[in-house]
């Protein structure tokens, strides 16, 4: 099986040495940048299953070059960071991070979120392999293609997450159903995960930008105060 490789971009020498250390340790293919500029030309040589960002880089900010991440690849990105503000994970994750970690951290537990990460994206290329399970859910206004991992709004195509269109296809397959975020936690994430509930609400609230549902006043992905979430637009095909 080939190795998966892990790029670390991070200024801090003694910060690489030691995720190096454990990388090698897991088993992992390690690539490392100083800077983002460095960062997106590795990106694009080698294409890296998942991304290690952090946020204070000498030529820019890891907020700022996570989008032009994004637009690359869709491989996890981990912030990792001295700043622990709820304001800074809040940020990280609406620029197109998967996950935040504060320094100083655990490696233990750092190897253990590279892997889950690393899990959900085996599963999503499980699935998206498997020729007969494609699919296609369509509501009033959203439809999206399961096996091509596709969304549009209205015939327009929405470049969502991997985690973000696993919430939306979970919503669009139980629509009317009412969800809090303990139980999106489980479905989505599993059990055993550090993700906890503001992630959750952050994540909600980009989909919510980017199919046209207005977030202080959302009319598709409703929030019931003191309840959960219910998707709040009938689904009437679904098809293979």
């Amino acid at each position: 099986m080939e190795k998966r490789s892990i790029l670390v971009i991070d200024d801090e020498e003694e910060i690489r040495e030691l995720i190096h250390m454990y990388m090698m340790k897991e088993g992992f293919h390690y690539i490392e940048a100083i800077n983002g500029k460095e960062a997106l030309s590795k990106i694009k040589e080698h294409h890296p299953d998942l991304i290690l960002l952090d946020i204070s880089l000498p030529d820019s900010s890891g907020f700022d070059i996570c989008p032009l991440i994004r637009e690359i690849t869709d491989a996890p990105v981990l912030f990792i960071s001295c700043r622990d503000t709820e304001l800074d994970k809040v940020l990280g994750l609406t620029v197109g991070g998967d996950d935040y970690i504060s320094k100083p951290f655990s490696p233990n537990e750092l190897v253990a979120r590279i892997k889950a990460h690393l899990r959900r994206v085996q599963q999503m290329q499980r699935f998206k392999s498997i020729e007969q399970t494609g699919e296609v859910l369509s509501s009033k206004s959203i439809t999206i293609n399961t096996k091509q991992l596709a969304c549009s709004v209205y015939g327009e195509a929405v470049n969502l997450s991997a985690t973000e269109f696993k919430l939306l296809e979970f919503f669009m397959r139980h629509p009317f159903q009412v969800f809090n975020h303990e139980h999106l936690i489980d479905r989505i994430w599993g059990f055993h995960t550090n993700i906890d509930c503001k992630t959750v609400s952050v994540h909600i609230g980009n989909i919510r930008k980017k199919i046209g549902d207005n977030p202080k006043s959302p009319e598709i992905i409703l929030t019931l105060r003191g309840a959960g979430y219910k998707f709040n637009e009938e689904v009437f095909k679904h098809y293979l």
